[in-house]
């Protein structure tokens, strides 16, 4: 199911929530840490659509031996255990063959059960040990998973059919906290996304600057590269949460998914490493920046909030009512790009320019210019590419400082960059208003050229299957693209 390195080594510490993983020598970017099969893959717990128990392709049809789990046309067989487990003789002949098919929510824990019943699978389910904390109970998607999950399978009678696993309520409610925290996001070879659940991957600790990059192909095999250079005796971690958060909402997400407190350097520092993704904008001085400075207590740093330059305070009262009436603003702006531009307009004043609210809205006007700008309709304007090469020129250095070294965020956000420098500097060579403009048009093909390699560098680990992976080959043709300009430039420079 896995393969270390030899360079590293499992440390358990007795005091410590996970196995550790520590390099026993020095690993460069790029050295494969960790290679693994997912103990499981199940689509994501709101899915409706049922996908083929042996491909995780849509399906349509049942299983003929079984009648129970779903297969596609081009698959004839799944899992021998679970298909033997639902078949007339088996231990689950009794349950009723349309419990998934009514209540598709259940794939995920049901196979689980089953392999917790298998004894061939039971001992590394063993390994997926965690419980959820108090912050998880009762808590909005428990709720859902009481209605969706839990009751159908106890309603079911279920629980009579297994012999190695006592099946409780307790029991169930743990298995799907389980699964959300050991599953990494993987797509199948339809591009629809999926969850897989990783035992050792998974289990590497946290932080929110890792010092590795997690690739994922289209079968489902998990590659864990080193991002960065790591020494010898250095803990290898793994990041499970969105690195353009702010600290209150990394914390927040990491107890809910992963019941764990962070404390890593960025977590710890109120400036979180110098970007400010959590400060506010003083307003008693035109220079300062609001921060809190207290240590984190229960996933939030409490403590006063105070300006770095001129020591005016603010009430925490108002900077939650602050960020909450941003977030109600947001989900008012029906996805529209004049009303995202109109939000960054109004609380740009009020919040750093990297503070993770305005990145977020940053993106969300991203997003929309891309797909305006792919738009084969679209004749992009200067405009428009101008604005999207602004956004990223912001966004980039962010992603550089919380992803240094190898990342696939960073790679993606070269290629978005890449695509509008290279169109913005064609539209400015076509209008030809400057007389320099063919070596205006060539600096930026020269810089472009860098762009683009950099763009590669950051990506050359992902499996070609997947959807970074065809990012590669875009990229390469963006390449193609420039030295043909080039080209051209040359050749008419000599006559040719």
């Amino acid at each position: 199911m896995q393969s270390y390195s030899e360079k590293v080594k499992i440390v358990r510490k007795a005091n410590f929530p996970s196995r550790q993983l520590v390099a026993t020598a020095d690993l460069l970017p790029g050295d494969v840490i960790l290679e693994e099969q997912p103990l499981l893959v199940a689509p994501h717990w709101e899915c409706e659509q049922m996908k083929c128990s042996q491909c995780m392709l849509d399906s349509f049809v049942m299983c003929k031996k079984c009648e129970f789990f779903p297969l596609c046309i081009d698959c004839t067989n799944h899992n021998s255990y679970d298909c033997d487990f639902f078949c007339n003789t088996g231990a689950g002949a009794k349950i009723s063959k349309n419990l998934l098919v009514e209540n598709y929510a259940i794939y995920g824990v049901l196979k689980l059960l089953l392999l917790m019943e298998n004894p061939t699978s039971g001992e590394q389910c063993a390994a997926l040990s965690a419980t959820p904390g108090a912050a998880v109970v009762d808590s909005d998607a428990w709720q859902e998973r009481e209605v969706h999950i839990v009751n159908p399978l106890l309603q079911s009678g279920i629980a009579q059919a297994f012999k190695q696993v006592k099946v409780t309520h307790e029991l169930l409610h743990t298995l799907c906290w389980r699964i959300d925290a050991n599953a990494f996001e993987v797509a199948a070879s339809d591009g629809n996304t999926l969850k897989g659940v990783y035992v050792c991957c998974a289990q590497l600790p946290h932080n929110c600057v890792p010092n590795t990059v997690v690739t994922i192909d289209e079968e489902f095999h998990l590659k864990l590269y080193a991002s960065v250079r790591i020494r010898a005796g250095d803990i290898i971690y793994n990041s499970y949460t969105n690195p353009l958060m702010g600290t209150s909402q990394r914390q927040h997400e990491l107890r809910l998914t992963k019941g764990i407190e962070c404390t890593c350097a960025r977590c710890s520092d109120p400036l979180e490493l110098g970007t400010h993704m959590s400060s506010l904008k003083c307003q008693q001085c035109a220079t300062g920046f609001v921060v809190c400075t207290g240590p984190i207590r229960d996933g939030k740093r409490s403590g006063e909030w105070k300006c770095t330059s001129c020591g005016a305070t603010m009430d925490t009262a108002m900077v939650k009512e602050l960020l909450v009436d941003v977030g109600e603003a947001l989900l008012e702006t029906n996805s529209e790009l004049l009303a995202y531009e109109s939000l960054l307009d109004k609380y740009g004043g009020r919040f750093h320019q990297n503070h993770f609210v305005l990145v977020e809205i940053k993106q969300n006007i991203a997003a929309i210019l891309r797909a305006i700008l792919m738009n084969p309709m679209c004749v992009p304007g200067q405009d428009l590419l101008e604005r999207k090469l602004q956004l990223c020129e912001e966004l980039m250095p962010l992603v550089r400082t919380v992803l240094p070294g190898i990342s696939k965020l960073y790679g993606i956000a070269l290629y978005e960059y890449l695509l509008s420098y290279m169109e913005l500097a064609e539209l400015m060579y076509e209008d030809k208003e400057a007389g320099n403009a063919a070596l205006i048009f060539q600096e930026k093909l020269e810089n472009a050229r860098d762009i683009a390699a950099k763009a590669k560098e950051m990506l050359r680990f992902e499996p070609s299957n997947s959807p970074e992976g065809h990012l590669v080959s875009r990229i390469a043709m963006e390449q193609k693209r420039i030295e043909e300009n080039l080209g051209q430039l040359n050749s008419k420079r000599n006559g040719v």
